[in-house]
């Protein structure tokens, strides 16, 4: 009897995620299986073994795993990985699946993935050249924009961005659909880069049909230059360097790309694509939430932002401001020594001399650039303020640092005792009254922090709006006559975040993260519809579960924005009343999770995962009203940015367009109290349903950015930290959700290969006729087969009594519910082994009659060969004898005549 194979399977690992391993049999929840060891981490592939140490036997839990069946490798019959560019198009699709092949690309320089219309971008840490070039993009854009193909042209071409930029152009000019591209990761990951080779790419799309063999890089366009050139200048401001990443964006940017349409009439009867083509006219920028607290405090192994290490390493300096000159990154507290003062290989003096130029470029010159840099400088010089106690009085505060104070109300051309007064009173007013409320030191350095940060704040969205200026089509392409455009948005955003202890900035992000989940979520739905719909599966075996919950605990009317909220406008509102209200109002939410050790400490089950909140600090940074005192202060400088735009939260300065009038007077405004006033979540949650409105309207792809090791070294994956970022990215939720009813396929012919072994057809005849077509009749050959194989799994549902679909057989491929391919691959054995038997029959007697035949054969040969050796040894013996006596008689004859020659002589 032969002997039975064993599957190739992954076992879980708390250090590997996820391991390679042999499974020789189960029995129950136990399972026996070999484990091959492997050097390291890195060295841990799917090869059969063949690359390992050693092997050892163990049992495995397989309660530990879904539906007790441990998870199959794509491998072919010796073990050896088989790597999909397309991972739809993975046998097996589960999470260990996507590791391995995910890192198998990775180690043999493949950055990009498919995952249906999703790239997975891993980051390389080294620049290919190759697959950048002006050829190729122009290849992409030939295959995939220009050229007319059958079926699916991405067949034809790797997966890449160039992909996804390439067809959100196609979908803009030929189709007319406004179009976006989401790109999310972690820091590092190259979220960043990532839409800087799409906005690339688009620009070169968009010059129309080009020979393959074009190497031109540069853009003569001014409008193209100036979208391009202006991205660098939103990353000296808003980009930092941190543990994670030495360019990291620390705020959210959603760039919508202005493309003139043309004429829609002339365009729907032109003859070629070229001819209905468009053009880019301009661009648009969003921003959101940016990290301000970054300003006052950073860790000593990161930086604040990259502009105030530039300015600070700028060599004409002290044009900006005198008292610059000689100073270092240590004459400021908010920059500090630093841990570097290079940033992609570039030094901070250079990058400075880079950041002056492109300002002009989109506008900041002359008057402009000069407000900007002191604006700049007296965030630096805020920072270097400190406050004592007042010796008359403990509970009021007075500035210490007065050489650094007067410096500032130089700055500021603000008088000194009226900017101390600012900074170490505050003005409260309620409906009916104004009072004044003296500050301690420690909450005057914290008003000036705060100060500060809004400076920051508001002179980054200064920043916004003078690019916006200067590359908005609405103001610059055609000389302004035109109002509207198609639109390709490419969304820069903080991916989702854990940290060891998280705050409200964190919230806020998953939030937003959420939020997009939720869109994700929709859109892939969308796809897994119809590709049901074209095989003739009914959607109704389609369950899965998404994250309205978790929106509803965020977002609800009694959720945590609305008990936040509600803390700070409350006079004596703290962060532990916060936390206690939003536990008893939501108590039956199965998301929330209530802290068994701190009071102040509470969890979200997000999409990704459990994330716990330390809720220290939440009503503070969610009050976003500064002060009358400084507003006041603000609006006496002679600084344009801080006197005129820190009420401005905008991030362009086009009109918005007016609201309908529904022709009913409006109610009377309450009147303005600075203890009511909008915060953080509530502008926040605004923008983003602006951007969610937005990104509704358009035909979103998405690009999932994946940081591989913490290294920062190529051809490197950490399993761990990889797998908690496809967790993160939604990868896993999309797998799950687009095989949520059946998680494995195969096309119908492979099913019939495989497993025809396993059919019997007596008892589980074909529905197939001879009137159908070969596919159809391959369809109910498959039907019959997998009825039989897979009668051992059949039950039925405990609540509805009915029979549980464990597999659909489709126009094209058969699908199959958790668990029974792989029972199929177990079992494909031991139906082989009936049919091996009967093989071996067959051949050993086949064999046998061989042998006995190849016997009579030989000895009639040797019958045959034995005369001839007797016939010859006769002959010999006859002719010997023969010789012998023709020489007697030659001897006898010539005695007689020697003796008759005697005689005669005698005689």
């Amino acid at each position: 009897m032969g002997k039975k194979k064993a599957a190739f399977v992954f076992l879980k690992d708390p250090e590997n995620a996820w391991i390679p391993a042999k499974l020789l049999k189960s029995s129950g929840n136990v399972a026996d299986v070999q484990i091959p060891q492997y050097k390291d981490e890195q060295s841990t592939i799917c090869d059969g073994g063949k690359s390992a140490k050693k092997w050892i036997e163990a049992e495995v839990d397989l309660s530990d795993y879904n539906r007790g069946v441990l998870p199959m490798q794509n491998v072919d019959e010796n073990g050896n990985m088989r790597a999909f560019p397309d991972m739809v198009n993975l046998p097996f699709l589960h999470e260990p699946a996507i590791l391995y092949n995910l890192k198998d690309r990775h180690v043999n320089g493949k950055p990009y993935t498919r995952t249906g219309d999703i790239i997975i971008a891993v980051n390389p840490f080294q620049w290919f050249k190759e697959i950048y070039t002006e050829k190729v993009r122009n290849r992409y854009a030939r295959v995939l924009v220009w050229e007319n193909t059958d079926g699916d042209p991405r067949n034809q071409v790797e997966p890449h961005v160039y992909e996804t930029s390439a067809l959100a152009y196609k979908g803009l000019a030929f189709d007319g659909h406004d179009q976006s591209i989401l790109v999310s990761g972690e820091s590092g990951a190259g979220k960043t880069e990532t839409v800087k080779i799409c906005m690339n790419h688009i620009a070169s799309v968009q010059r129309g049909p080009t020979k393959g063999n074009v190497e031109d890089t540069k853009f003569s366009d001014p409008i193209v230059n100036r979208i391009m050139e202006s991205n660098p200048l939103l990353e000296t401001f808003g980009n930092a360097k941190t543990r994670r990443n030495d360019n990291s964006s620390r705020f959210g940017k959603y760039t919508q790309l202005q493309f003139d349409m043309g004429n829609a009439s002339k365009k729907q009867f032109a003859a070629d694509k070229a001819s209905r083509m468009c053009n880019l006219a301009g661009s648009k920028c969003e921003v959101y939430l940016l990290e301000k607290n970054r300003v006052a405090l950073h860790d000593p192994e990161e930086r604040t932002y990259h502009i105030f290490y530039q300015i600070i390493a700028s060599k004409d300096k002290a044009k900006y401001w005198d008292q610059l000159a000689g100073a270092s990154n240590e004459s400021f507290r908010f920059v500090g020594k630093a841990p570097t003062d290079t940033i992609e290989g570039i030094k901070d003096g250079d990058h400075f001399k880079n950041t002056v130029k492109v300002l002009a470029e989109v506008g900041v010159k002359g008057d402009s650039l000069m407000t900007l840099m002191q604006a700049i400088i007296i965030v630096l010089q805020i920072g270097n303020l400190t406050f004592g106690p007042d010796p008359k009085d403990d509970e009021r505060s007075v500035v210490t640092s007065t050489k650094d104070f007067a410096a500032l109300s130089e700055l500021m051309c603000v008088p000194e005792e009226a900017m101390e007064v600012s900074f170490t009173e505050r003005t409260m007013k309620t409906r009916n009254e104004t009072y004044k409320v003296p500050l301690n030191a420690d909450t005057a350095k914290e008003s000036a922090e705060a100060f500060a940060k809004e400076i920051y704040g508001r002179l980054f969205l200064w920043l916004v709006r003078a690019i916006n200026d200067a590359t908005a089509a609405e103001l610059n392409y055609k000389s302004g006559i035109m109002e509207h455009f198609g639109v390709i948005g490419l969304l820069d955003i903080f991916g989702f975040e854990s940290f060891v202890r998280n705050r409200f900035e964190q919230l806020c992000i998953n939030y937003a993260n959420e939020k997009l989940q939720a869109k994700f979520t929709e859109d892939i739905f969308r796809s897994v519809q119809e590709e049901y719909e074209f095989e003739g599966i009914p959607l109704d075996e389609i369950k899965y579960d998404d994250n309205t919950d978790v929106l509803d605990l965020i977002e609800g009317k009694a959720g945590l924005l609305a008990m936040l909220n509600e803390e700070c406008v409350r006079p004596k509102g703290n962060d532990d009343a916060f936390v206690a209200k939003a536990l008893a109002a939501n108590k039956k939410s199965p998301c929330l999770i209530a802290s068994k050790t701190n009071r102040r400490e509470f969890g979200i089950h997000h999409y990704a995962g459990k994330v716990m909140y330390d809720a220290e600090g939440f009503v503070g940074s969610n009050v976003d009203t500064l002060p009358t005192d400084l507003e006041e202060c603000a609006v006496k400088s002679n600084n344009e940015i801080i006197s005129k735009h820190l009420s401005n939260d905008k991030s362009s300065n086009l009109a918005s367009k007016p609201k309908a009038s529904t022709g009913k007077k409006a109610a009377p405004r309450r009147a303005k109290s600075n203890l009511v006033a909008a915060t953080v979540w509530t502008k926040y949650k605004s923008q983003l349903m602006s951007l969610m409105n937005m990104l509704a309207q358009t035909n979103s792809r998405y690009i999932r950015c994946i940081k591989p090791n913490t290294y920062k070294k190529p051809s490197i994956m950490q399993h761990l930290s990889t797998i908690e970022q496809l967790r993160c990215a939604g990868v896993v939720a999309a797998v799950t959700l687009s095989r949520s009813a059946f998680p494995n396929r195969l096309d119908n012919s492979v099913v019939r290969f495989k497993f025809w072994q396993m059919w019997d057809k007596d008892k589980y005849p074909s529905d197939a006729t001879p009137n159908m077509s070969p596919a159809e009749k391959l369809t109910c050959d498959c039907k019959a087969l997998l009825k039989c194989a897979l009668a051992p799994l059949a039950e039925n549902d405990p609540k509805t009594g009915k029979p549980i679909t464990i597999f659909v057989c489709g126009k094209t491929r058969s699908y199959f519910k958790m668990g029974a391919l792989e029972f199929l691959e177990s079992h494909r054995s031991q139906g082989l082994e009936v049919h091996a038997i009967q093989m071996q029959r067959i051949g050993r007697g086949f064999l046998t009659r061989k042998r006995l035949r190849g016997s009579q054969k030989a000895r009639k040969h040797g019958v045959v060969m034995i005369q001839k050796w007797m016939r010859d040894m006769l002959a010999k013996k006859k002719a010997k004898k023969e010789m012998e006596k023709a020489r007697k008689e030659k001897l006898k004859r010539e005695a007689k005549l020697k003796k008759q020659r005697e005689e005669e002589e005698w005689k």
